[in-house]
């Protein structure tokens, strides 16, 4: 055997690792004694073909589709043909192989190594398999089982190598191409005269290579579910192997013990981030599938924590139907995802409401809420597609995925984003990246020009999801108040000791000539008396703003916008950047999740002041209606910090007052 190409397990390894008491297999023992591994080959081969229900399996509703490996526009029919002339797509990025695919290539203009590493998820096998049982083209079988042998032989397992380890075997490629695309490719191709049985044995030797792999080197948070999701579904379908019955039970015990490791009390998955509880969510939900599929028992526990999950996804929804992009997250629509969710549990009428864009069923009962552990303080109005909705980041850093954007708030309003963020970019090391990872891509404050730094003393060993956050929010029938505290320090040492407290009241009841509008009260405590300059950010959702001295108001035509009104405050200035690089970058937001080169620019205001001692700063958004004119001239907040009056001047040429309590 050369060990440079795989599979690493020979004949006489593998045969060692089936259970050969099964009935069609009891003859291989005496033909791999006879050295007649074609003849052992052959009765395996019979055997697992008669194993496979593909009438059940397929019956999986999974679709193999993605901007990261498909062009923007293209159908299942043109990706089909476009990958049989060998052109992949990998992380949005096309390249065209002539001859055999060369797995370990890199063709990114800076080396993106998650290129390289997403490649060998090998979506576009389920892409073939779709076509395959649309058409009958034995084209895409030759094409699978061309691509199938090129990786088999040129991607060897390592022996001994972490995780996060390889090119083509990290453990989350493993975990994602044993839960999924593989599974869907077997059952489509294996009655093919292009599946040999040579070519089904290897395909067995590799995937026993992909359950010794998961079992011995996976790693934790996410990753491990789709590790587990990948082992337990060989435990599952590859029924042949010796250890398929331990691996099951493995992946099982550990999936249940991580709801209780991953899962907050109040639902949100430990990384706080939308993105990823989604993956959470995917791959249970998929492994559950896939059981139903075998008769296979699904533990109690999935049902139970996977409730709670999707109950986060809707009442976490913005009024326009997506869910905010929190940390590395996305503007996920909710919809889609809460498909499932509405047949498994026909008990939650919300969750039908969600799935069906509020066709059937019927909304939450509660509008705003509190994630008491995540630290997300959702406000809204309603659940009608032009309410008002708000929510302050005000929890953990996070497992991982994080931002370092305590306190940052977005807005919603009569139908539109408002208040907008730097969202969520490639995972390079371009600064775009750097900037959405930033404080200062972020609507919270920055201290002496530096961003918070969380990250600098955190410890994922001591992750903890009994701490509820440090955040607060209370509901009354006129207003919600939310609060919460970043008190981790600023700066490449976080050095910099400065508390910030901020406070958001959300007035939803018109108030006179007012409308619904929020108050922010930002308090800075330093633990020094030195001279600090702060500044404030708010990155508008827009592609234009005016000022008027210190007032900064997005003026889309037609549509709603938002009106930022600072009260006076000693030395307060305003500038508003949009698109800039030097000397830092600020007024950026990706455009397209996770892609190299989506992004644009987007007015950011910034809001700096100097003072020394404790400061306070109040200031008011307000949502505007389409062609509606500010209300609101100036707001008016006492010298003294603990004054809780603050009043403000109407255009109308009347006043009106707002309290903190």
């Amino acid at each position: 055997m050369d060990p440079a190409i795989g599979p690493r397990l020979s004949d006489a390894d593998f045969f060692q690792k089936i259970d050969v008491t099964r009935p069609g297999l009891e003859g291989i023992p005496a033909a791999v004694s006879a050295g007649d591994f074609a003849a052992a080959r052959r009765l395996f081969a019979a055997e697992a073909r008669a194993a496979l229900r593909p009438d059940r399996f397929l019956r999986i509703e999974r679709e193999f589709r993605g901007a990261h490996f498909m062009k923007e526009g293209e159908t299942d029919e043109q990706a089909a043909e476009r990958i049989l002339k060998g052109k992949l797509i990998s992380c949005s990025t096309p390249h065209q192989f002539t001859g055999e695919v060369d797995w370990f290539i890199n063709p990114t203009f800076n080396q993106y190594r998650e290129w390289t590493w997403q490649l060998s998820r090998h979506p576009e096998w389920g892409l073939l398999a779709e076509r395959y049982r649309a058409t009958g083209d034995e084209r895409f079988t030759e094409a699978f089982v061309r691509f199938f042998r090129s990786w088999v032989r040129q991607a060897v397992v390592p022996e001994n190598a972490g995780g996060h380890e390889t090119l083509c075997w990290r453990t989350i490629e493993a975990g994602i191409r044993m839960g999924g695309v593989w599974q869907w490719a077997l059952h489509s191709f294996y009655r093919s005269p292009h599946f040999t049985d040579d070519v089904l044995v290897d395909w067995y030797k590799s995937v026993w290579e992909h359950g010794w792999r998961l079992r011995n080197f996976h790693r934790t948070g996410n990753w491990l579910i789709m590790e587990m999701n990948g082992l337990a579904q060989v435990g599952i379908l590859y029924p042949q192997f010796l250890d398929a019955a331990g691996w099951k039970a493995y992946a099982f015990e550990r999936l249940v013990e991580e709801l209780d490791a991953q899962v907050y009390g109040d639902g949100w998955q430990v990384e706080l981030s939308t993105g990823y509880h989604q993956v959470d969510i995917r791959n249970y939900q998929w492994l559950m599938e896939v059981c139903e599929a075998c008769d296979q028992a699904v533990p109690q526990a999935f049902h139970t924590a996977l409730e709670r999950m999707h109950a986060v996804n809707v009442l976490t929804m913005m009024p326009d139907g997506r869910l905010p992009d929190l940390n590395d997250g996305g503007w996920l629509q909710v919809a889609t995802l809460m498909k499932r969710a509405a047949q498994d549990y026909p008990d939650r009428p919300e969750f039908l409401w969600a799935a069906t864009a509020g066709r059937a069923g019927r909304p939450p009962e509660q509008t705003s809420i509190a994630f008491p552990y995540a630290g997300y303080y959702v406000m809204r109005s309603g659940w009608a597609a032009d309410d008002i909705w708000a929510i302050l980041d005000g929890g953990h850093f996070g497992y991982g995925h994080q931002h370092e954007d305590k306190l940052s708030l977005l807005v919603h309003a009569y139908g539109r984003l408002l208040l907008t963020e730097g969202g969520n970019y490639a995972y390079d090391a371009s600064e775009m990246r750097r900037y959405v990872l930033s404080t200062r891509s972020h609507n919270t404050i920055r201290v002496d020009g530096h961003d918070q730094n969380r990250r600098l003393r955190y410890n994922r060993d001591a992750f903890d999801v009994t701490i509820p956050s440090n955040g607060a929010l209370r509901i009354v029938p006129d207003c919600d108040v939310a609060e919460g505290v970043y008190q981790e320090g600023y700066g490449p040492g976080a050095e910099l000791a400065v508390t910030h407290r901020r406070k958001v009241i959300f007035f939803k009841q018109p108030q006179g000539a007012l409308g619904p509008c929020f108050l922010v009260v930002d308090r800075l405590t330093p633990a020094d008396d030195h001279e600090h300059t702060y500044q404030m950010l708010w990155h508008l959702n827009t592609d234009a703003v005016t000022v008027e001295g210190l007032s900064v108001r997005s003026a889309d035509a037609g549509v709603a916008n938002l009106a930022i009104i600072p009260a006076q405050a000693a030395g307060l200035t305003v500038a508003v950047v949009s698109g800039q690089e030097a000397p830092e970058w600020q007024g950026w937001k990706a455009i397209k999740n996770h892609q190299q080169g989506e992004y644009a620019a987007t007015p950011t205001a910034i809001y700096e002041w100097t003072c020394c001692g404790p400061a306070r700063l109040v200031t008011l958004l307000y949502p505007l209606r389409a062609s509606e004119t500010r209300p609101v001239t100036a707001v008016n907040a006492s010298s003294d910090i603990a004054d809780l009056e603050i009043c403000l001047t109407l255009a109308n040429g009347g006043t009106a007052t707002l309290s903190e309590e």
